[in-house]
C-alpha cells in the first residue's frame, strides 16, 4: 500500500514538474510575401510560401497546440521585389501581424544600409536579438528572458561574423561582430542567474557553426538556426557536457515552418519532438486578413516590376552556344567591366530566366537574377583560379566567365596570355560563390577588395545606361 502511495505521489510530482512548450520557427524568409514555385523535400515542385499561407499555417499550429512561442532566426527583410522596394518594411508589417516572441538579426538586414537597418529594428514589435555585436545595435538586446506559460526561457541572438565581409562596410555602423562561441560563454553567468528552464539560441551563423557552438557552450539547450538555408527534417543532436543539445533549421524562403514540441522537467529536456511543415498553397486555406496589411506594398512592387528600363535587340539565353547570345557571358562581361576586374565568374544555377528581345522590364531582370547576391571584387592567385576552373566538373554547377578568359588546348588564357600560377588577378563574383556556394571553396582563399552591392541592381543600371543591348560582347562598346 505504501509503495502504491509513493508511486502515485511520484507520478503527480512528475506531472507538476514537467512542462510542455511548443516552438514555431522560421528563418531566411527573404521577403517571400508572394507565393512561388519551389521544390519540396528535394523532389517535386509546388507553389509554396506567401504571407497568406505562412500566416495560415502558423495560426493552425497555434490553435492546435498550447504554450506556443514564435521565433525567427534572421534574414527576413530582403530578397524579393516585394520586400526590397520598401527596404524591408513590408516584411516588418507582416511580422508585426504574426506576433513574434523574438527575432534574430541576419546579415541581409543590412542590405539597404545602416539607416534602413535602424528603421527596421525600431519598427518591428518584438525582441530583436544580437549578442555578438560590439557595441550593441540600438533597439536590440543580447538576450531576453521570456517568462510565460509557467516556463522561463532565455533566448539569445547571434549574427554571423561573416557579415563584416559580405555586406557593405558602412552598413554596420562601425560595429564589430564578435566570435559566437566566445560571446555565448561571456554571457553564461548573466543568463544562469535567472535560472531559466531552457536556454535557446537564435543563430544566424549556419549549421556548421551551430554544431561547433553546441560542442563548446555548455549551458545551451536548443539552437534554432539560419543563414545556411539548411532543411533539417530531423534535429541534429550534439551530446556533450553530459547533456543533449538540439539544432533545428527550417530551410529558407518560407517553404517550411518548423515545430518543436518540448517537455521540460527539472530544467532539462525530457522529451523532444520535431517536424517541418511545408507551406504548400494547395493544402492550406489562405489568411486573407494579411492581404490588407501588405496590399499597398504589393501594388507598388507590381507597378515597379512592369517599368521598362531598356531594350534588347537580341534574345539571350544561358544555354545558347552562340557566345554573343549567351546570357551568362553577357552578365560576366558586364560585371568584369563594372568592377574593372580581370576575370568575372557567375554560377549557372544563379541565372533563372531568359532575356528576351524587345523592351526590358525591371521584373525581367529580377526573374533572371532573383537571388540577393552582392558583387565582390577579389584578389586571387593564379594557382587557385586554375584549380577552380579545372575542377568545375566536380562542383554542383558550372561557371560562366567573361569573354577575355579562354580555354584552349588544355590551358587557360586571359587576353591571349596564359594564366600564371604565381601571379595575382582580380576576380568579380558574388558572395554566394565566395562563401563556397555550389562547392566553390577556392574563392575564399582570395582577399575581398571591394563590395559593390547587389549584383542585380548593378545589371539594371548598366542596361539603363547602355540600351539598346546588342549582344553579350559589350567590349565592342567600351573599347
Amino acid at each position: 500500500m505504501i509503495r502504491i502511495v509513493i508511486f502515485v505521489f511520484s507520478f503527480i510530482l512528475f506531472v507538476v514538474l514537467a512542462k510542455e512548450i511548443n516552438i514555431i520557427h522560421i528563418n531566411d524568409f527573404h521577403g517571400r510575401l508572394v507565393p512561388q514555385v519551389q521544390k519540396i523535400y528535394g523532389g517535386y515542385s509546388y507553389t509554396v510560401a506567401g504571407a497568406e499561407y505562412l500566416s495560415s499555417l502558423i495560426d493552425s499550429l497555434r490553435k492546435n497546440n498550447e504554450n506556443v512561442f514564435l521565433f525567427d532566426a534572421g534574414d527576413f527583410s530582403a530578397g524579393t521585389i516585394y520586400s526590397n522596394l520598401s527596404q524591408g518594411m513590408s516584411v516588418v508589417e507582416f511580422y508585426n501581424y504574426l506576433g513574434f516572441d523574438a527575432v534574430a538579426i541576419g546579415n541581409h538586414e543590412f542590405d539597404f544600409g545602416f539607416d534602413a537597418f535602424k528603421k527596421l529594428v525600431k519598427s518591428i514589435n518584438t525582441n530583436v536579438l544580437c549578442a555578438n555585436a560590439y557595441p550593441l545595435f540600438d533597439n536590440t538586446k543580447p538576450f531576453v528572458i521570456l517568462d510565460k506559460y509557467g516556463v522561463k526561457l532565455a533566448v539569445l541572438g547571434l549574427l554571423t561574423p561573416d557579415t563584416k565581409i559580405i555586406t557593405m562596410p558602412s552598413a554596420l555602423g562601425g560595429r564589430e561582430i564578435l566570435d559566437p562561441i566566445q560571446t555565448l560563454n561571456s554571457y553564461r553567468n548573466d543568463i544562469l542567474k535567472y535560472s531559466p528552464d531552457l536556454v535557446i539560441v537564435l543563430s544566424h551563423c549556419g549549421v556548421k557553426v551551430d554544431e561547433n557552438i553546441a560542442r563548446n557552450v555548455d549551458y545551451i539547450d536548443l539552437i534554432i538556426g539560419g543563414h545556411s538555408h539548411t532543411e533539417l527534417f530531423e534535429p541534429i543532436i550534439i551530446d556533450s557536457d553530459n547533456k543533449k543539445k538540439y539544432i533545428v533549421q527550417a530551410g529558407a524562403y518560407g517553404k517550411y515552418v518548423g515545430h518543436v514540441k518540448i517537455r521540460i522537467q527539472n530544467k532539462k529536456i525530457a522529451n523532444f519532438e520535431y517536424k517541418l511543415y511545408p507551406t504548400i498553397n494547395a493544402i492550406l486555406s489562405p489568411d486573407r486578413k494579411v492581404t490588407k496589411v501588405i496590399q499597398n506594398y504589393l501594388n507598388e512592387a507590381n507597378t515597379y516590376s512592369s517599368r521598362i528600363i531598356g531594350k534588347s535587340e537580341v534574345t539571350m539565353d544561358k544555354e545558347n552556344r552562340d557566345k554573343n547570345l549567351n546570357l551568362g557571358i553577357f552578365i560576366t562581361n558586364v560585371f568584369a567591366h563594372l568592377t574593372s576586374s580581370d576575370i568575372a565568374l557567375y554560377n549557372h544555377g544563379g541565372i533563372r530566366d531568359v532575356l528576351h528581345k524587345g523592351d526590358i522590364t525591371y521584373g525581367q531582370i529580377f526573374n533572371i537574377l532573383p537571388f540577393e547576391n552582392t558583387l565582390l571584387k577579389i584578389k586571387m592567385k593564379g594557382k587557385d583560379i586554375l584549380e577552380m576552373l579545372n575542377n568545375t566538373n566536380k562542383k554542383k554547377t558550372r561557371l560562366y566567365y567573361n569573354q577575355e578568359l579562354e580555354y584552349r588546348e588544355g590551358k587557360w588564357y586571359l587576353k591571349g596570355r596564359e594564366i600564371e600560377e604565381e601571379k595575382y588577378y582580380t576576380v568579380a563574383t558574388v558572395d554566394f560563390l565566395y562563401y563556397g556556394g555550389d562547392g566553390y571553396n577556392e574563392f575564399s582563399r582570395g582577399i575581398v577588395v571591394e563590395n559593390y552591392g547587389y549584383a542585380r541592381e548593378l545589371l539594371v543600371e548598366y542596361i539603363k545606361n547602355n540600351s539598346p543591348i546588342k549582344g553579350s560582347n559589350i567590349l565592342l562598346i567600351h573599347r
